[in-house]
């Protein structure tokens, strides 16, 4: 076994937040409905300076792309995503994170989407597919292997959601398994069945089992998706943790 590399970030909806002094990450995720946004070149510059030597990625402001059946408004879908695209040239972003609809895609979103696809290949940009809370698995894999080269987020919350709510539709490991190969991205949060988006330790969901079932070499970046500072350091102390498990028992191994 590889040491893993995988890197930790934070997912903020405030490029400048209140506590950016106390976290300082090095690795951010983005979203370009953050108020500080705005598509300006003003705007874009201020956070170019501001984010200066993190690691970034982004994630839309679309909402589960192509729900809406509307020809137009699937078009301004298309137009939103090549912006954010863009933008992330510009700004230095590495990943645009992005939700398609829950059903399977028609050979037409098929269609636009693999422009859009086009698109961000062109400009050395990576779009991941996140899997949407109450997600259904087999919808998940048929529009996955419409991409072959799609790579996907696997948000452990809204994964814990599906299997919770039995969305998901098929057992959770031949899921992973069929699955793993594509995950290069996590969103870290947890679900106590009720409520998501909390820090790891109050998940009643087994996200180590989930881990352990993953190739963690292939997992370029964890971000942890939370709105509290105290969940916020735990659960970036419980996911060190569980990787230097991983490189210690590599060490041993060797």
């Amino acid at each position: 076994m590889k040491m893993v590399k995988t890197k930790i970030g934070l997912k903020t909806r405030d490029i400048f937040y209140k506590d950016s002094k106390k976290i300082d990450m090095k690795v951010l995720e983005i979203i370009s409905n953050d108020k500080n946004f705005g598509f300006r070149k003003e705007n874009l510059d201020k956070i170019k300076q501001e984010l200066k030597g993190k690691d970034l990625s982004m994630h839309t402001q679309t909402n589960m792309v192509f729900t809406y059946r509307e020809k137009t408004l699937q078009e301004m879908e298309m137009s939103i995503l090549k912006t954010e695209i863009f933008a992330c040239k510009y700004l230095g972003c590495k990943e645009l994170i992005v939700h398609l609809k829950q059903d399977k895609l028609t050979t037409q979103e098929i269609k636009f989407f693999s422009e859009v696809l086009k698109i961000s290949k062109k400009n050395k940009i990576e779009i991941i597919y996140e899997v949407n809370e109450n997600f259904n698995g087999k919808n998940f894999l048929y529009n996955l292997e419409k991409f072959p080269q799609l790579k996907v987020n696997m948000d452990l919350c809204h994964l814990a959601m599906a299997v919770k709510n039995k969305t998901l539709n098929m057992d959770l490991d031949e899921f992973l398994r069929k699955i793993k190969k594509r995950i290069i991205y996590i969103h870290a949060s947890g679900y106590n069945g009720k409520e998501g988006h909390l820090g790891l330790n109050k998940s009643e969901f087994d996200w180590k089992n989930v881990l352990n079932k993953l190739d963690l070499n292939k997992i370029k970046k964890i971000i942890i998706e939370l709105h509290k500072l105290d969940d916020f350091r735990e659960t970036k102390k419980q996911i060190e943790k569980y990787l230097k498990s991983l490189n210690e028992r590599s060490k041993q191994e060797k």
